[in-house]
């Protein structure tokens, strides 16, 4: 039995159906775009109006990826192994490494603000376990991405080293839930908020923030601590996830968040300032 209204195999549409305007024939893509992005305004209104709380009892900054893997050499090495260097590019990669280097940057200035309140880090990088990288995932293998213990291309860059006595976990797969013990991690330290910074945006990050809003942790994006290798790509995956699976910030707003609650508990006797609270 067919739905009513439904033409069957055998049947044709019914040429006298309405043809005015606004019926579904006219709709054009843009009315579509328009009315979703409406609807997930709403969302976005509603379920992330607000901050994500500091709270160095209950929050963790994870950084994922902000490794070597990401500068400039390593990025001209996988243009050359895929046939598409030229010279011509380097100007490309100069512009790709500033803008790299400026979310190192800020990833630094979070990191920086997160331990003078006693917020956590956990760095995520890509590594293999093996010497000879066997253990890398088939995704990562099949983009030469084979880090062993070691390699340069799995070194912290600077701007966004882990210190001494931060968490340090690997992975050779995109999801830091998939590839790593951090759901663990984060229970083990009574954490059910996340701060997230690091790369790619569009891959690493997007990945990480979806499965652990899923799994029921609540995620701030540092928005310009995080970077894809084209700005497109970080604009459009920010778009996919923004107000939808996490909040979103600037390391300017979260600094000074971070300061003002640093200023607040400074002198509370008593308060969470103190013992491991203190960097």
């Amino acid at each position: 039995m067919s739905s009513p209204g439904l033409p069957t195999p055998d049947s044709t549409p019914d040429s006298t159906a309405d043809s005015s305007p606004g019926t579904a024939g006219e709709i054009t893509d843009a009315d579509i775009d328009a009315l979703a992005e409406r609807y997930y305004g709403t969302i976005g209104a509603v379920g992330y109006a607000d901050p994500l709380p500091l709270d160095p009892a209950d929050t963790v900054l994870v950084v994922v990826d902000a490794q070597q893997h990401i500068a400039k050499p390593a990025i001209r090495a996988s243009l050359t192994a895929a046939g598409l260097y030229e010279p011509g590019v380097e100007p490309v990669l100069d512009a790709i490494e500033a803008r790299t280097r400026a979310a190192a940057a800020n990833i630094g200035e979070v990191l920086a603000a997160c331990r003078a309140i006693g917020i956590r880090a956990v760095h995520v990088g890509i590594q293999a376990l093996l010497p000879g990288a066997e253990d890398t995932g088939a995704l990562h293998r099949a983009g030469g991405m084979l880090y062993p213990p070691g390699s340069a291309a799995s070194e912290f860059l600077p701007e966004a080293a882990p210190a001494t006595g931060e968490i340090v976990l690997t992975k050779t797969c995109s999801g830091i839930h998939v590839g790593t013990r951090i759901d663990q991690v984060l229970r083990n330290l009574g954490a059910d908020k996340v701060v997230m910074a690091g790369f790619y945006t569009d891959q690493c990050i997007s990945a990480s923030v979806r499965d652990l809003a899923d799994i029921g942790y609540r995620v701030s994006l540092i928005e310009d601590a995080m970077g894809a290798m084209s700005p497109q790509r970080h604009r459009n995956a920010l778009e996919s996830i923004r107000k939808l699976y996490a909040n979103s910030e600037t390391t300017a707003e979260f600094v000074a968040r971070a300061g003002a609650l640093a200023e607040r508990s400074r002198g509370r006797r008593g308060g969470w300032l103190t013992g491991r609270h203190r960097r």
